[in-house]
């Protein structure tokens, strides 16, 4: 019992003892409190720009204004009307004349065969002729009976300046003997021509498929002769052939209309001339007159006979 009396009383030293260790150590350790410094901002020293040096502008010189040119405008082009072709002549007449004139008086420029197409500029007043383009470049005039045209007559204009007709060329003589009396038995007068048509000698005959005339030439003797020069000419057209050349020895043929003329009256006139560019005659004259390739379309042994 005193043994635990003695253990609760050290026990209550000790706690007392640390007690008091404690609160000492709460009084000498508690100094008083430091006073925490204000702190002052000092002011940064204000920075003063160094004046940059700024060179004066040198004054420029004013330029003068200059006019602004005109403008032009591009020309357009003006559309240009489409021009109206010319009417056209179709040749359906062989070897046409192409004349410097509206009349068979002018001098022939050239001849136009079956086909030929030209421009036509201008008609006379009677339709009968008309002025066209071209042949060798040349303006002339045709017949117009014997071309086609694409537009009708009346669509053609007037020409007011047609020249005058030039005094027409004489024909040459017909072989019209004058009247003589008999001849003297020993003075036979000589021929007229060195050629002479031999009377009766043409036949005739119906034929609407090829109008034609075929003839020959022969010599006293009655043989063929060839290189002789015939001419066959009709309202002033003029057509050559010479004896033996694309025929029969002695022989010669024309077929110079087309069929629109075959109802046509036409006289036609044959004889044999020295050449196409010397047409110096050498026989009478033959004249055929045609009227229709029903009544009559072939006309053959048209013979000429040298004297």
């Amino acid at each position: 019992m005193r043994n635990r009396s003695s253990i609760i009383l050290l026990v209550a030293m000790l706690a007392l003892l640390v007690t008091m260790g404690c609160s000492v150590s709460q009084l000498v350790g508690k100094r008083p409190p430091t006073p925490t410094p204000t702190f002052t901002k000092t002011p940064k020293p204000t920075f003063t720009p160094t004046p940059v040096y700024t060179p004066t502008p040198v004054p420029t010189n004013t330029p003068v204004p200059t006019d602004t040119p005109a403008v032009t405008p591009t020309p357009t082009d003006t559309p240009q009307p489409t021009p109206t072709p010319m009417p056209q002549a179709i040749v359906k007449l062989a070897d046409l004349n192409y004349r410097a004139g509206p009349s068979t008086s002018y001098a022939s420029l050239g001849r136009l065969s079956i086909g030929y197409v030209l421009e036509v500029r201008k008609r006379t007043a009677d339709s009968a002729w008309l002025r066209v383009c071209c042949l060798n470049n040349q303006e002339g005039w045709v017949a117009s009976q014997y071309v086609d045209l694409s537009v009708p007559m009346d669509a053609v204009p007037i020409d007011e300046t047609v020249p005058p007709t030039p005094t027409p060329r004489p024909r040459p003589p017909t072989n019209t003997p004058a009247p003589t009396l008999p001849p003297a038995p020993t003075n036979t007068p000589a021929p007229q021509f060195a050629f002479s048509y031999v009377q009766g000698s043409m036949a005739a005959a119906p034929n609407c498929g090829t109008v034609y005339f075929k003839g020959k030439v022969v010599d006293a003797a009655g043989n063929p002769m060839n290189g002789v020069t015939v001419e066959l000419e009709f309202f002033g057209n003029r057509v050559y052939r010479v004896s033996g050349e694309g025929e029969g020895p002695g022989e010669w043929g024309f077929a110079p209309l087309s069929m629109e003329m075959y109802k046509t009256r036409i006289p036609f006139h044959i004889r044999l001339v020295q050449s196409a560019s010397n047409p110096q005659q050498l026989s009478n004259i033959v004249t055929i007159d045609f009227e229709d390739c029903a009544k009559a379309g072939q006309f053959t042994n048209i013979t000429f006979r040298k004297n």
